[in-house]
């Protein structure tokens, strides 16, 4: 026991240091670091102490998720004032969800705190903002401040890792939220953008000009002013456009959605040096950009009752498709997704569809999906996804 203590008491000295030498706004911390350490204390059931570790990394990083991390571990703990405390951090640093409290299962043993009127007063105003299409809002300022320190990562190397840590510290919460979601630490981002893929990033920063972007926020939102017509109970998220690791598209939190443009920029004069198979088979063009990110905007208005089947391949089906049917809905002409149509053409032959059909058949209550879902680069005998 005294080996585990002091084993856990050396990765919070770690990871409550500096990783960089970042502006004042805000103290980056390595993310990966508190959640193995929070993992390790909640194995073992000391749910408060890793919920304070939790609270200390979201008021060094500023991120509404921590808080919301620590809000769930104190309930687990029973400490329910300072999990509502905890709650009232994350809404100061951008938590958007109205629904938290159930989602950090402590909706019902918070109803007798005396700060639970001012807590449902805060998420009653955030549900009736985000019931509002007005606010909607594709947010591109933290791709577009995101080069000008690429830019000086890239010519003072050495420096490199405080110029990411500044990106991060002088922008938005969204922003800090992102980090802790995505980027997880500063090496991670330094070396995959500046060590790894500065080729890459250097053409993205060409490529994703500012026409480009004005028009994928035009189109989503006359796609979001059509839900809003189409279904009375839609919210209205604001979202991200972000500079990822070339490991996704979308991802979701507590507070916004956000899409990494690195997956959206396909043409003839990217540069694949360094590039692996899936990242060269995944990486789509410009054009898919609009569908992904409203697809992703119906995730966010996912609230199934019944999750018992989620982890199969018929309830992917179900949340996916849904999502891609109801894109569809949304644009000129109801089209879909290019990746979409490459999948709708594929099964129109019948031999085909003869053949993902028994496959589906025999697939459709397993919980393994290499065959169905995020198999870009590794899947043969079928188009991926």
């Amino acid at each position: 026991m005294r080996c585990v203590f002091l084993l856990i008491v050396c990765l919070m000295c770690i990871c409550c240091t500096k990783t960089t030498s970042p502006s004042a706004s805000c103290e980056l911390i390595d993310i990966a670091a508190i959640g193995y350490a929070c993992d390790s204390l909640r194995e073992k059931g000391a749910h408060e102490k890793a919920a304070h570790l939790y609270f200390e990394a979201g008021s060094k990083n500023q991120s509404s998720e921590l808080f919301v991390y620590a809000a769930w571990q104190f309930g687990e703990a029973n400490k329910i004032d300072s999990s509502l405390i905890a709650v009232q951090h994350a809404i100061k640093f951008g938590l958007n969800s109205p629904y938290i409290l159930k989602k950090a299962g402590i909706e019902e043993k918070t109803k007798n705190s005396p700060l639970r009127k001012e807590i449902d007063q805060l998420l009653e105003k955030i549900k009736a903002k985000n019931a509002s299409v007005e606010n909607f809002e594709v947010v591109t300022e933290p791709i577009n401040r995101f080069w000008q320190y690429f830019d000086q990562a890239i010519t003072d190397s050495i420096n490199g890792k405080k110029y990411l840590s500044e990106f991060i510290c002088d922008g938005s919460n969204a922003l800090k939220d992102y980090y802790h979601i995505r980027y997880e630490n500063v090496d991670n981002m330094y070396r995959v953008m500046i060590q790894k893929n500065p080729e890459y990033y250097r053409y993205l920063k060409d490529f994703f000009t500012s026409g480009r972007l004005e028009s994928v926020s035009n189109e989503c939102k006359k796609m979001m002013q059509k839900f809003a017509e189409l279904y009375p109970k839609a919210v209205f998220p604001k979202t991200y456009i972000v500079p990822d690791l070339i490991n996704g598209t979308g991802t979701l939190t507590e507070s916004a959605l956000y899409i990494g443009v690195d997956m959206f920029a396909k043409s003839d004069r990217m540069p694949l040096q360094n590039l692996n198979d899936w990242q060269i088979a995944t990486i789509t063009e410009f054009g898919n950009m609009k569908f992904d990110l409203v697809h992703e905007l119906m995730h966010f208005q996912q609230s199934y009752s019944g999750t018992k089947d989620t982890a199969f391949l018929f309830g992917k089906l179900i949340e996916e498709g849904a999502c891609d049917f109801l894109v569809s809905l949304l644009t000129e002409n109801n089209e879909v997704s290019p990746s979409v149509q490459r999948n709708l053409n594929y099964v129109s032959k019948p031999e085909n569809f003869a053949f993902i059909m028994s496959e589906l058949k025999r697939d459709i209550y397993s919980s393994d999906l290499m065959k169905w879902m995020h198999n870009g680069g590794t899947i043969k005998d079928r188009p991926s996804n």
